[in-house]
Protein backbone atom coordinates (compact mmCIF):
# COMPACT_ATOMS: atom_id res chain seq x y z
CA UNK A 1 0.00 0.00 0.00
CA UNK A 2 1.20 3.80 -0.88
CA UNK A 3 -0.36 6.76 1.06
CA UNK A 4 -1.99 9.20 -1.45
CA UNK A 5 -3.26 12.41 -0.42
CA UNK A 6 -5.93 13.71 -1.90
CA UNK A 7 -6.81 17.76 -2.14
CA UNK A 8 -9.57 18.09 -4.59
CA UNK A 9 -12.45 15.94 -5.84
CA UNK A 10 -10.79 12.54 -4.13
CA UNK A 11 -11.31 14.42 -1.19
CA UNK A 12 -15.18 12.67 -1.79
CA UNK A 13 -15.65 9.20 -0.38
CA UNK A 14 -17.88 8.05 -2.66
CA UNK A 15 -15.81 9.14 -5.93
CA UNK A 16 -12.67 7.43 -4.58
CA UNK A 17 -14.81 4.15 -3.82
CA UNK A 18 -15.15 4.04 -7.26
CA UNK A 19 -11.75 4.93 -8.53
CA UNK A 20 -9.92 3.10 -5.92
CA UNK A 21 -12.14 0.28 -4.15
CA UNK A 22 -9.22 -1.18 -3.09
CA UNK A 23 -8.02 2.35 -0.76
CA UNK A 24 -8.29 2.85 2.62
CA UNK A 25 -9.00 6.87 3.98
CA UNK A 26 -6.54 7.15 6.69
CA UNK A 27 -7.38 10.79 7.71
CA UNK A 28 -6.70 14.78 7.33
CA UNK A 29 -3.07 15.46 6.55
CA UNK A 30 -1.34 18.73 5.64
CA UNK A 31 1.10 19.52 2.53
CA UNK A 32 3.41 22.36 3.76
CA UNK A 33 5.39 24.58 1.48
CA UNK A 34 2.11 24.97 -1.09
CA UNK A 35 -1.26 26.51 -1.84
CA UNK A 36 -4.12 25.53 -3.05
CA UNK A 37 -5.58 26.89 -6.08
CA UNK A 38 -8.41 25.82 -9.36
CA UNK A 39 -5.94 25.60 -12.38
CA UNK A 40 -6.50 27.49 -15.71
CA UNK A 41 -7.20 23.63 -16.78
CA UNK A 42 -10.35 24.46 -14.17
CA UNK A 43 -9.22 21.64 -11.96
CA UNK A 44 -7.51 21.59 -8.32
CA UNK A 45 -3.99 22.15 -8.42
CA UNK A 46 -1.43 22.89 -5.53
CA UNK A 47 1.52 25.17 -6.30
CA UNK A 48 4.69 25.79 -4.55
CA UNK A 49 4.88 28.68 -1.76
CA UNK A 50 6.53 28.85 1.53
CA UNK A 51 3.72 30.59 3.39
CA UNK A 52 1.24 28.64 2.92
CA UNK A 53 -0.04 24.67 3.12
CA UNK A 54 -2.57 22.86 1.95
CA UNK A 55 -5.28 20.50 3.90
CA UNK A 56 -6.31 17.16 2.46
CA UNK A 57 -7.11 13.92 3.03
CA UNK A 58 -4.34 11.12 2.54
CA UNK A 59 -5.77 7.30 1.77
CA UNK A 60 -3.60 4.32 1.48
CA UNK A 61 -4.12 2.42 -2.04
CA UNK A 62 -2.68 -0.45 -3.58
CA UNK A 63 -0.96 -0.41 -7.11
CA UNK A 64 -4.24 -1.26 -9.00
CA UNK A 65 -5.71 1.80 -7.34
CA UNK A 66 -2.97 3.69 -8.09
CA UNK A 67 -3.29 2.69 -11.98
CA UNK A 68 -6.81 3.54 -12.17
CA UNK A 69 -5.93 7.37 -10.71
CA UNK A 70 -2.81 7.75 -13.22
CA UNK A 71 -6.00 7.45 -15.62
CA UNK A 72 -8.15 9.67 -13.88
CA UNK A 73 -5.77 12.27 -13.56
CA UNK A 74 -4.47 12.07 -17.36
CA UNK A 75 -0.84 11.29 -16.07
CA UNK A 76 -0.42 9.70 -19.63
CA UNK A 77 -1.52 12.75 -21.49
CA UNK A 78 0.58 15.51 -18.85
CA UNK A 79 -2.75 16.67 -17.48
CA UNK A 80 -1.01 15.88 -13.99
CA UNK A 81 2.32 14.70 -12.79
CA UNK A 82 3.04 12.26 -10.15
CA UNK A 83 5.37 14.00 -6.86
CA UNK A 84 6.30 11.91 -3.75
CA UNK A 85 6.25 15.06 -1.42
CA UNK A 86 6.11 15.13 2.58
CA UNK A 87 2.81 15.55 4.28
CA UNK A 88 2.29 16.07 8.42
CA UNK A 89 -0.11 13.48 9.71
CA UNK A 90 -0.93 13.34 13.30
CA UNK A 91 2.22 15.25 13.45
CA UNK A 92 4.28 13.05 11.59
CA UNK A 93 5.73 13.60 8.30
CA UNK A 94 4.75 10.56 5.75
CA UNK A 95 6.04 10.40 2.15
CA UNK A 96 2.71 10.51 -0.14
CA UNK A 97 1.58 10.64 -3.84
CA UNK A 98 0.41 14.12 -4.93
CA UNK A 99 -1.00 14.82 -8.47
CA UNK A 100 0.18 18.02 -9.61
CA UNK A 101 -0.84 20.14 -12.63
CA UNK A 102 2.28 21.42 -14.68
CA UNK A 103 -0.59 24.78 -15.14
CA UNK A 104 0.15 27.09 -12.19
CA UNK A 105 -1.78 29.60 -13.96
CA UNK A 106 -5.38 30.63 -11.95
CA UNK A 107 -8.39 29.98 -13.20
CA UNK A 108 -12.26 29.38 -12.66
CA UNK A 109 -13.94 26.09 -12.04
CA UNK A 110 -17.26 24.28 -14.44
CA UNK A 111 -19.92 23.96 -12.21
CA UNK A 112 -20.19 20.34 -11.89
CA UNK A 113 -16.24 20.23 -10.08
CA UNK A 114 -17.86 22.49 -7.95
CA UNK A 115 -20.34 20.11 -6.48
CA UNK A 116 -17.71 17.21 -6.38
CA UNK A 117 -15.44 19.29 -4.38
CA UNK A 118 -18.47 20.33 -2.44
CA UNK A 119 -19.02 16.96 -1.64
CA UNK A 120 -15.73 16.50 -0.62
CA UNK A 121 -15.17 18.93 1.48
CA UNK A 122 -18.10 17.54 3.39
CA UNK A 123 -16.44 13.86 3.63
CA UNK A 124 -13.06 15.77 4.61
CA UNK A 125 -13.95 17.47 7.35
CA UNK A 126 -11.15 19.76 6.90
CA UNK A 127 -10.76 22.68 8.70
CA UNK A 128 -13.09 25.63 8.07
CA UNK A 129 -10.31 28.19 8.43
CA UNK A 130 -8.81 26.64 5.66
CA UNK A 131 -11.82 26.31 3.42
CA UNK A 132 -12.52 29.67 3.81
CA UNK A 133 -9.15 31.02 3.20
CA UNK A 134 -8.01 28.93 0.73
CA UNK A 135 -10.92 26.77 -1.03
CA UNK A 136 -14.08 29.60 -1.26
CA UNK A 137 -12.15 31.99 -3.18
CA UNK A 138 -12.09 29.68 -6.08
CA UNK A 139 -15.47 26.96 -4.91
CA UNK A 140 -18.36 28.55 -3.80
CA UNK A 141 -20.53 26.86 -1.12
CA UNK A 142 -23.57 25.49 -2.40
CA UNK A 143 -26.65 24.62 -0.01
CA UNK A 144 -27.11 20.73 0.20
Amino acid sequence: MRLYFAYGSNMWNAQMEQRCPQSKKVGVARLLGYRWIISARRYANVVKSTRDEVEGVSFEISATDEVSLDIYEGVKSGSYQKVDLPVLYEGQEKVALVYVDPVTAEGCSTDEYIQRINLGLVDAKLSNAYVTRYVRRYIPARPS
